[in-house]
């Protein structure tokens, strides 16, 4: 994997480990198009390797949408929850 990919990858999962452990039970996350994606159909690595990355640390991707920057380029906007068993034991 790239270090730009793995950078973006670890940046949000530290975000997603935090919100998880301060019990939130959503996390909401803007995932920026790749510079290097081709355009044409296929994979967006950068996308599916940050998306693990935040599932890893207690998430589901529940919700997604996507939109254009003010540069016409694509923007992933997936809203996470708990997993139902990890939301069942966090104190109230």
């Amino acid at each position: 994997m790239g270090f730009i990919k793995q950078a973006k990858a670890d940046n949000v999962a530290n975000e997603a480990r935090k919100a998880f452990e301060d019990g939130r039970f959503f996390f909401a996350a803007r995932l920026n198009w790749p510079a290097t994606h081709h355009f044409l159909s296929g994979e967006v690595a950068d996308w599916s390797i940050q998306i693990e990355a935040i599932e890893r640390a207690g998430w589901v991707l529940s919700e997604w949408s996507v939109a254009q920057d003010k540069q016409d380029r694509p923007e992933a906007y997936p809203l996470f929850r708990r997993r139902r068993e990890q939301a069942a034991r966090v104190p109230q």
